[in-house]
């Protein structure tokens, strides 16, 4: 029964009902009035066009500072206080404005093409009133007009589904343009449109109340008005976003589809999608703008000092200084006015000491991680995933320096830890468990223990195996269920699996061809288990649901006819559909999480509380086994009950204005009360290679923080197969209330000087407590000391939230995942990397970077991350050094001339120093420097934690360089000016030195300076470093002799001053090899000491690789550090005892159930052994290089470092133990048979200590009891 329109529950449609900014949005369908009130459906993607792009391109350079304070001195460069000519100012500032603009029009005009192409494609529209197909191009195609849309052609707008060539209403739509995934979805017509034809729709019309346009791709709020026309009375019906297509999706597997236009244009949801992603910035781009900054300041100093000084040297003996005077003394200088003498020298530094300032940085910088991106990342073939033919793409350049630098990892569990393949795998009916066999994480665990469990099924379970179903017991499968105990509930069972779902059967009726088209894996799991449990779903419309119920010979054909579908949703967990079941009954089936489900059971059915104790137990089996579990669930309603739920119900699901939540109100009073039926255990194995990956990124020091949907026992499970909680962790976990979160921060720091690791589990409940604002700050304090964190039950909205906590704390954080989900976590972290899984691309298309395994995540970090942190580090700080060891030169020459402006350089050397004579140089070593190998730093993961401490780019490693700087101006300006003193006569004609002789001789001196200090730096070499830097000294001396070479008027004082007047001089050529050698080799001689005294690991692990490359050493193999301690590993875990179990504790969830807090203790392993081959499978020092050790007396000093190679940097762990060899000094590594020691046995540690001389100390006896 349905309310008609003049009933007053439709008042929430009417427009001025409501607020403004929420009003309904009206179209009247084929009419041909609604286009006049809209947008046209043209679409334009450019950022400029022929009038705006010149104004609006010049504004976005002009947004950085540094081009705003070059095109202020340009200008300055026009007066008569400028030191330099106009065009030598406007010169770099023209090329580097003019490099930016010109990829910008590139860019552009790519996109105006494209857009072109769009706009240009044809659809069929509809004439008002005489029906009449006519072609228009997309641009054309208006509001309320109605469609034909024709196979495999894309929808050109946001469109109602009115019919289709199916006689259900049923077209398929592939949405790859839209969310990138491959798979078909369905879309269905509403029943009264379904079979609307081109002979009716000339009397067709309606009216569509929906909500304004907005960017929400899955969700839609409207209903459809039909008028008597059409209807024999006024109808309202809800529309869903189940009958709307989308622009840029097209059909496939449909003849056609008609449909009306509702949202055109920039109004589309794809359009509205289109805006950028959040702005993220590095942290070393953050860091640059402080120090640009300094430099503006340092520029401010200089500029002060000399005016100061300048002022006050006038004032003094300015009128004895007659040769300061120009012609005009008003406009420069006048004795007689110090303060005006002192302001117009400012002005004149302003523009002199420009040279400070590295015009080229923020251009060099940006072509430099296009080219780490495309070339490096985009190319590896390690991260290229055969099977799914997927490469990793890096879908910005900013941030791959940031990428060397994580702190902690956020990562989603299922389809980004797993397959997202699901399998039903067991299950729970009445209170009995039903399944066989052991799952891939059970299987881990045990051969992590030492006791690997045979995988071996019994033969007859392989001809039941299927896709999304690896189930045997035989007392459910070939019919055997109705000989149970209690066949009618195994039946309800069955039939909430083949009736409780959204899937759609697609292909013939027959069990082995039908495909099912599910939201998600595990939905399509759950089908499969039915229909093979034999209730064969065949058959779905919209208003019922086809089950073939029984097994081959004895099966019979049923209908329930559906009533209402509760949908499923994040906050809800849950699921409902209300049928009338074929004996006649209402019945209302729901599935969801235990913690709702229970909560909504009927208390006052013993029966039902008995089954529910025993199906939690087997939840928390399944669970501690990794599988993932659901609650099954059903009651029958009352006809008269339902009928009146029935009207709140329409009336939620009709109304425009805050639907979801009205929707979810009435829910609730339909579903309680239920009875438990069981539950089902799927099983989503994990990605290969999850492991390994996780144990190497948890070994350089990155904490990794899980954030689940999934029950605690689940979470846990695979927490351990996958290697990020282990035995020697202690277990803090955390469920329902967090009142004791404060005594669980002062249980850690009580124990923070013993041995081990702390392992983090806390719950969606737990969590939504700590995540308020009296709380944050102590979640955030436990878990900054937890080496893992596992949150389990989480809601989308709480893995942001859980991100932007972590993002407070400092720490660089990168969010991945794989689902639609994971979007809010994967934009809120300062890093989001995408999995293109089974889920589609919604997370790819709001990450930074993607790839296709979790895997690639250790290359992309530990490789790809390191070095381009590397790279980038050192060549921001080379370009400091350059700028400002060339500004201060022309500072010290302009105090040498009593500040007077007087400039020692020509003017063109000056403008081409940035943007010709150095720029390549850096540029190589951002795209190519490396300090070790990928396959070592693979090896030695420890070598990361560089840069999450940001040892390369910190405020000590800037001032080395900006010391050098100062050392070197000073040092070469000094050795210039002596050896070209007027004393100094080196010719033929007995002429001394000219002003524009020294300044060439002192600029070749300083460019040979700069690449020589660039070569000193460098540890690794390719042929393109050789050639970038004697082609940077090269091209200036072509220069000063090509340009010495123009006439006279344009070279002036240059004219000839290399080929006839520098060349032919020997003390030119000595100075220019002298002075920078002399200037570079104190820094040099320093670095070269470091490197043999008070070595870091990243200088013993290249000498490694020089070994390497020499062949005396083996190459290693990736992770082979692992493979010698396997069989003492598994011998030491077998001997370990647990204080709690892996599972945990889920409360209560009935009324008045107490809150549980439960910090457990992961016992240390009773074999202290264990402790001692995990510290030495970190080692830095392998056999070869302690070889060397032994003969060079030198290493045996302090280390340097401020970090080791031991997994994770914050943990104190227990040395290795061992013993050297008598002269070769390799670690000896003891293994004692059932892992005891005697007395006399105490073994001698060789401790790394983050600083300090090596320490020796005895253990204690393995056989005393640990902490």
């Amino acid at each position: 029964m349905l309310p008609s329109e003049d009933n007053s529950l439709l008042g929430c449609l009417r427009p001025r009902h409501t607020p403004s900014d929420q009003e309904a949005r009206v179209i009247d369908i084929n009419t041909g009035t609604a286009d006049r009130k809209f947008k046209g459906n043209y679409v334009s993607t450019t950022k400029y066009n022929i009038v705006t792009y010149f104004p609006k391109a010049l504004f976005e350079q002009y947004r950085r500072v540094a081009n705003i304070y070059f095109t202020l001195v340009a200008a300055l460069s026009t007066t008569s206080l400028s030191p330099v000519r106009p065009v030598t100012a406007f010169l770099p500032l023209i090329l580097v404005l003019g490099i930016s603009m010109l990829k910008e029009l590139i860019e552009d005009i790519k996109r105006y093409r494209a857009d072109r192409e769009v706009n240009s494609r044809l659809v069929e529209c509809y004439e008002v009133g005489t029906c009449k197909l006519v072609r228009k191009a997309w641009r054309h195609v208006k509001v309320g007009e109605v469609v034909k849309v024709q196979k495999d052609g894309f929808f050109p707008a946001d469109i109602l589904l009115l019919s289709t060539s199916s006689n259900d209403g049923i077209c398929y739509v592939e949405t790859i343009n839209l969310d990138g995934e491959s798979n078909l979805k369905i879309k269905k017509a509403l029943d009264v449109t379904k079979k609307l034809d081109e002979g009716e729709l000339a009397s067709f019309k309606a009216q569509v109340q929906c909500e304004q346009p907005n960017a929400s791709l899955y969700t839609f709020t409207g209903n459809l008005l039909l008028g008597p026309p059409v209807m024999g009375n006024d109808l309202t019906l809800p529309l869903t976003p189940a009958s709307i297509v989308l622009r840029g999706c097209s059909l496939r597997n449909t003849g056609f589809i008609m449909g009306a236009v509702i949202f055109a244009g920039h109004e589309t949801k794809v359009m509205k999608n289109a805006s950028l992603p959040p702005s993220k910035r590095s942290r070393i781009e953050r860091q640059m703008d402080i120090l640009i900054l300094f430099m503006f300041t340092l520029l401010f100093i200089l500029c002060i000092i000399g005016a100061v000084v300048l002022a006050v040297w006038t004032k003094s003996q300015g009128r004895s200084m007659w040769y300061l005077r120009p012609e005009n003394t008003e406009r420069a200088y006048d004795a007689a006015h110090p303060v005006i003498v002192g302001v117009y020298s400012f002005i004149t530094s302003f523009m002199l000491y420009s040279y400070l300032i590295p015009i080229s940085l923020y251009v060099s910088l940006e072509m430099v991680k296009v080219f780490q991106s495309m070339v490096f990342i985009n190319a590896d073939r390690h991260m290229y995933h055969a099977a799914s033919d997927t490469p990793a793409l890096a879908r910005t350049s900013n941030l791959n320096e940031e990428l060397g630098m994580v702190n902690t990892i956020l990562s989603d569990k299922t389809g980004t830890l797993t397959r997202n393949i699901m399998e039903f795998f067991k299950c729970s009916i009445g209170g009995i468990s039903y399944g066989q066999g052991a799952t891939e994480s059970e299987r881990a665990n045990s051969r992590r223990l030492g006791q690997p469990l045979d995988a071996v099924q019994a033969p007859e379970a392989d001809k039941w195996k299927q896709a999304s179903f690896n189930f045997y017991d035989k007392r459910l499968l070939g019919g055997a269920w109705m000989s149970q105990q209690d066949p009618e509930l195994i039946k309800q069972f069955c039939r909430i699996l083949a009736v409780c779902h959204t899937a759609i059967p697609d292909g013939p009726d027959e069990p082995d061809a039908i495909k099912y088209e599910a939201e998600s894996p595990d939905e399509s799991a759950l089908v499969v288990a039915a229909k093979v449990m034999g209730f064969f779903c065949y058959k779905r419309t919209s208003t019922a649901v086809y089950v073939r119920e029984g097994m081959p010979g004895q099966q019979q054909d049923v209908e329930f006819e559906i009533l209402n579908i509760l949908e499923f949703d994040s906050t809800r967990k849950r699921m409902s559909t209300i049928v009338r079941s074929p004996e006649g009954k209402i019945i209302l089936f729901c599935k969801g999480a235990d913690t709702v489900i229970y909560e909504r059971l009927d208390h006052s059915n013993k029966a039902n509380m008995l089954m529910k104790d025993s199906t939690r137990q087997h939840m928390e089996e399944f669970g501690a086994a990794g599988l993932r579990t659901l609650c099954l669930s059903y009651a029958q309603l009352d006809e008269q009950v339902y009928d009146a739920w029935q009207l709140k119900y329409f009336e939620a699901k009709t109304c425009l204005t805050g639907r979801d939540e009205k929707l979810a109100e009435v829910s609730e009073l339909i579903e309680r009360n239920l009875i438990l039926v069981g539950c089902t255990a799927i099983e989503d194995k994990l990605q290969e290679g999850v492991p390994e990956c996780i144990e190497h990124l948890a070994n350089a020091g990155i904490r990794i923080w899980i954030l689940t949907g999934d029950k605690q026992e689940t979470a846990i499970n695979i927490g351990f197969a996958c290697s990020l909680l282990r035995n020697d962790m202690r277990q803090y976990i955390i469920s329902a209330n967090v009142a004791e979160l404060k005594e669980v921060e002062a249980h850690i720091l009580s124990k923070a000087h013993e041995d081990g690791d702390n392992a983090l589990i806390i719950d969606g409940k737990a969590l939504s407590h700590g995540l308020a604002a009296d709380l944050r700050a102590h979640l955030l304090s436990v878990g900054g000391r937890c080496a893992a964190v596992v949150c389990c039950r989480v809601s989308p909205k709480q893995k942001a939230q859980v991100t932007a906590l972590v993002k407070s704390r400092g720490d660089t954080t990168l969010g991945i995942g794989d689902g639609a989900n994971d979007v809010g976590m994967i934009m809120e972290a300062h890093i989001g990397v995408g999995i293109s899984g089974q889920e589609g691309m919604q997370a790819v298309m709001s990450s930074d970077f993607a790839v296709a395994q979790f895997r690639y995540l250790e290359t992309l970090l530990l490789v790809h991350g390191r070095w381009s942190y590397l790279r980038i580090a050192r060549m921001v700080g080379y370009f400091l050094y350059k700028n400002l060891f060339f500004g201060l030169t022309i500072f010290l020459y302009n105090a040498f001339c009593f500040f007077s402006g007087q400039v020692i350089y020509n003017d063109f050397y000056m403008s081409l120093y940035n943007v010709l004579f150095t720029v390549l140089p850096p540029m190589i070593v951002g795209i190519f420097d490396q300090d070790v190998s990928k396959d070592l730093s693979l090896r030695y993961p420890g070598l990361y934690q560089a840069g999450p401490k940001n040892l390369c780019f910190s405020y000590r490693s800037v001032a080395y360089w900006l010391a050098n700087a100062f050392m070197h101006a000073g040092m070469l300006f000094t050795m210039v000016i002596l050896g070209t003193r007027s004393t100094q006569v080196d010719r033929k004609s007995g002429r001394t030195y000219t002003h524009w002789e020294v300044g060439s001789i002192m600029f070749t001196a300083a460019v040979f300076t700069v690449h020589l200090q660039l070569a000193a730096m460098l540890t690794y070499w390719t042929p393109l470093h050789h050639v970038g830097i004697y082609l940077g000294c090269g091209i200036w001396l072509l220069y000063l002799c090509i340009y010495g070479s123009f006439p006279i008027s344009w070279s002036l004082d240059i004219y000839h001053i290399l080929r006839a007047v520098l060349a032919p001089l020997p003390s030119f050529w000595l100075i220019i090899i002298l002075i920078p050698v002399t200037c570079v080799l104190p820094s040099f001689m320093l670095q070269q000491i470091a490197r043999h005294i008070t070595p870091d690991d990243k200088t013993i692990i290249a000498e490694v690789q020089q070994k390497i490359c020499k062949g005396e050493m083996a190459k290693p193999r990736l992770h082979s550090a692992l493979a010698g301690v396997d069989s003492a590993r598994r011998l030491s875990r077998q001997q370990s005892k647990r204080l709690s179990i892996n599972s945990g504790f889920v409360p209560d969830s009935s009324p008045g159930a107490s809150s549980f807090f439960s910090p457990q203790r992961m016992e240390q392993e009773a074999n202290e052994t264990f402790e001692v081959l995990f510290s030495a499978q970190r080692n830095p020092v392998i056999a070869g290089l302690d070889a060397e050790i032994a003969r060079n007396p030198f290493r045996h000093r302090t280390r340097s470092s401020s970090f080791h190679l031991s997994p994770r940097a914050q943990d104190q762990r227990p040395p290795l133990l061992g013993q050297t060899g008598p002269e070769e000094g390799v670690y000896q590594i003891a293994a004692h048979p059932g892992g005891q020691a005697t007395s006399a046995e105490q073994q001698a540690v060789w401790n790394w200590g983050f600083s300090g001389a090596p320490k020796w100390s005895a253990l204690p006896s393995l056989t005393e009891p640990t902490a």
